[in-house]
């Protein structure tokens, strides 16, 4: 065996160098990471780096490739997510740096006498203009943002997102500088590899296709009730069963997470199902039995109640805000709420509570905050539950003149509708105009461009936006952004104003309705509206502009 594949670790200085030429063979898969995993990858190396003083290394994974022996040709098999966010992010701080030596050392890890990384042919252009070439990261598309693929968005928001971080408070020049020594000394991947493409793809063919396909709500099941003393699985599984039947298979491994958090209260790089048998002792008799019945049922019946969306729509507003949440966030407020429930039962204080929950969690979606920050104010929160402090003044829950700053200007950024939550947005937007529209879903509601991304040029829209610049400039932003029916999208297109006007005057949603008071539609009107559109939100969260 050992002459068929070989096994090494290998340090990021190495893996971007010379010695490997990356392609994406035709069977592997599209860029798919958003900016939730671009984020934690970038939190955790720098987490991991600030620990030990840049000492210690930080492992990335695996990867297998098919490479022949002393060429640097290597077809990257599986581990293409990785390697493209790390390209990433050696781009992004290559355009950062203002040191030239710095800034060729860092080239050097996204191209040598070529790229390092070849994407797919229908990639390539894209990574070039927008990553790969000096100053790349800094330059935005000037193609309408939805006749890009969804891999080319995911490239593009990913890169923005680590431009935004790596330019910020937290990451002045020499902890950047830092960064780049950790990463290229101490961050490494495991490289399995095979001679050619086929032998590659028959390995892990065979791998999955031999793995048995449990979901992880089963794996922890199986983990934990394995443990438990023989005597007791029976009575485990029955309460494990009927706490899936409130929940569902993804929700239950999820309480078991934040049921992990409350215990542990710190993040945690093992295996939930260990971490909760070594904290709650599984293995002694009665634990287990103990955990699952009074701690993890009353658990799974709280935040059955919160999902129950349709108690939102009674008048009851605690499910309301349960709800809001939802849209914006399925888990990381849980936690949370779950440590409420148990040490509050004031009506007005709970109703309080939430909505600054509500309040807190959108705001840093919108700001953009990175998980892990994201996951320790939701610890720091859980700290104030336990102090029993007054919603009314947890510091955790206020809204920093810093968030506020961040998430307003994502709410006015041009490209305003390329942020995965601008639909939810508009929807929680149009909620505090008195009605909630429902998802955004193709066949039953849909967003607009009041101002087209594109039309005939003879059209009225020349009058207010004659170049392709102006359009650009102006269509993707949130205030040029409304909510019709496919079918009333489909009649307004790229009709002008005056004919557009009267589609929106009789649509059933009142975004569209308030739309239509406007007499004209101008890049003023646009900026006027975004910024009428964030005071709405702000007011309702209490926020002031």
């Amino acid at each position: 065996m050992h002459e068929v594949i070989s096994v090494k670790v290998v340090p990021l200085k190495e893996l971007f160098s010379d010695v490997y030429e990356f392609r994406l063979p035709y069977f592997q898969r599209a860029y798919a990471w958003q900016t939730a995993e671009i984020g934690r990858l970038l939190s955790d190396i720098t987490q991991a780096m600030r620990a030990s003083d840049g000492k210690r290394g930080y492992f990335l994974g695996k990867l297998m490739v098919a490479k022949k022996q002393g060429q640097p040709e290597t077809a990257l098999v599986d581990g293409h997510q990785r390697v493209m966010s790390l390209t990433l992010l050696f781009a992004v701080l290559r355009d950062l740096e203002s040191n030239p030596a710095l800034q060729i050392r860092l080239n050097d890890f996204v191209r040598g006498n070529s790229v390092r990384l070849k994407p797919q042919d229908a990639m390539a252009l894209s990574c070039e203009r927008f990553v790969q070439t000096p100053g790349a990261t800094a330059v935005e598309p000037e193609d309408d943002l939805d006749l890009l693929s969804e891999t080319e968005r995911n490239v593009i928001e990913n890169r923005n997102y680590l431009r935004t971080e790596l330019s910020g408070a937290d990451y002045p020049p020499e902890v950047r500088h830092a960064l780049v020594t950790y990463l290229s000394e101490r961050c490494c991947v495991i490289v399995a590899s095979v001679e050619d493409d086929e032998e590659a793809w028959s390995f892990l063919r065979t791998e999955e296709e031999t793995r048995v396909d449990f979901s992880k709500s089963d794996r922890a099941k199986f983990s934990l009730i394995a443990i438990v003393p023989p005597g007791e699985r029976a009575a485990c599984q029955k309460v494990w069963e009927s706490c899936e039947a409130l929940l569902g298979a993804a929700d239950m491994h999820a309480l078991l997470g934040h049921l992990r958090t409350l215990k542990r209260r710190r993040s945690s790089g093992k295996p939930i199902e260990i971490d909760l048998a070594e904290g709650y002792k599984f293995n002694s008799p009665g634990a287990g039995l103990s955990f699952l019945e009074n701690q993890f049922k009353p658990a799974a019946e709280r935040l059955a109640m919160l999902r129950k969306s349709s108690e939102g729509r009674d008048g009851r507003p605690l499910p309301a805000v349960s709800e809001r949440l939802k849209w914006i966030d399925p888990q990381l407020w849980v936690p949370a709420a779950l440590l409420w429930f148990e040490r509050n039962q004031d009506p007005d204080e709970t109703l309080l509570f939430f909505r600054k929950l509500e309040r807190l969690i959108w705001m840093m979606k919108i700001a953009g905050f990175d998980p892990t920050k994201q996951s320790n104010r939701i610890l720091q929160l859980l700290g104030e539950i336990d102090r029993t402090v007054s919603p009314a003044k947890m510091r955790e829950l206020e809204i920093t003149n810093a968030l506020r700053d961040a998430a307003a200007s994502n709410l006015r950024s041009p490209t305003f509708d390329a942020k995965h939550y601008s639909g939810r947005v508009l929807r929680r937007v149009s909620l505090s105009l008195g009605q909630d529209p429902g998802p955004i879903e193709r066949t039953t509601l849909t967003i607009e461009h009041v101002l087209p991304r594109g039309f005939a040029p003879k059209s009225g829209w020349r009058t207010h936006f004659p170049s392709a610049r102006s359009v650009r400039d102006y269509s993707h932003r949130l205030g040029n952004l409304t909510l019709l029916s496919p079918e009333d999208n489909q009649r307004a297109d790229t009709i002008d104003w005056a004919d557009k006007r009267p589609i929106f005057a009789r649509s059933q949603y009142v975004l569209s309705q308030k739309l239509a008071e406007a007499e004209s539609w101008t890049p003023a009107r646009i900026l006027e509206r975004t910024e009428e559109l964030i005071a709405l939100l702000f007011k309702d969260w209490d926020i002031k502009v």
